[in-house]
């Protein structure tokens, strides 16, 4: 992969990990697009630095929450609701990455996590789940709130977060959206979102970590740092999205971005 491809798909990854359109989604279409760069050797490893620079963004943006977590105490409510959140996904990630067999593995990551037909129809899902996010309701769960029912329903934040591993899916609005019709408050709908994206998005960096040497350094750094500088730019949008209630702005762009990709792979199916 070229250093101006690498830039390409750090820039998509950090706009659309952020942003409520999918990242994964968009990646894997434009791989197609682009020639299946990222199905290819060392697309992995690509990948996982791709998320670094999202990670880092995340680390920043949300420094003070993250400092919260263990100063001036350690924020025991807190760090609950994040490790409850993130176990649907972690269970399934470690089960098709560290205990299903290698054949297994690979046809679930071909025909389903790198499967563009999967990511057309992961878009339009998304399209559906941010429209009916915005139907009014009263939100009064936060978290500093969040106990009992409030508590343990966010378990299915975690759900959603686990379902958004399918390409098209997006995360953050998958997660944000479940949590505004678990009633949670706009702003920390957008802090659990994130605080867990630093959980899924590092520890599924850690278990692809040993690929990073299959990667040339020059478009290794390239998309790194695209990634980082729009990770940045597109955290800042999606608080200021969600703060004015314009989600159903990113379903129309999903659904036509997932009717769009799914006529594109009909006229020029993939090899």
């Amino acid at each position: 992969m070229d250093v101006l491809k690498a830039i390409i798909l750090g820039a998509v990854q950090g706009l659309t990990e952020f942003l409520p359109v999918s990242s994964s989604g968009h990646l894997v279409i434009l791989g197609v697009i682009l020639g299946r760069e990222l199905g290819g050797e060392g697309s992995t490893a690509q990948s996982v630095l791709l998320h670094l620079g999202s990670w880092l963004a995340i680390l920043w943006v949300f420094r003070g929450d993250v400092a919260k977590l263990v100063y001036p105490k350690i924020n025991w409510h807190v760090i609950s609701l994040l490790v409850l959140a993130s176990i649907p996904a972690a269970i399934v990630g470690i089960t098709i990455k560290k205990l299903l067999p290698e054949a297994q593995e690979g046809w679930i990551e071909h025909n389903v996590l790198q499967s563009p037909w999967v990511a057309c129809f992961g878009l339009m899902f998304t399209a559906a789940v941010l429209w009916l996010a915005e139907r009014p309701r009263e939100l009064r769960v936060t978290l500093e709130t969040a106990k009992g029912t409030d508590l343990w329903l966010v378990l299915l934040v975690g759900v959603a977060q686990m379902v958004a591993l399918l390409p098209g899916v997006s995360r953050s609005g998958s997660t944000i959206c479940m949590a505004l019709m678990l009633y949670w408050v706009r702003s920390d709908a957008v802090r659990l979102s994130f605080l867990m994206g630093l959980i899924a998005i590092g520890g599924a960096g850690l278990i692809e970590a040993r690929e990073i040497s299959q990667i040339d350094a020059a478009p290794a750094i390239a998309g790194f740092l695209a990634s980082l500088v729009f990770s940045l730019i597109g955290l800042s949008l999606v608080k200021l999205v969600v703060a004015k209630r314009k989600l159903r702005w990113f379903s129309a762009y999903t659904a036509a971005a997932g009717v769009a990709a799914l006529i594109y792979l009909l006229v020029f199916p993939p090899a």
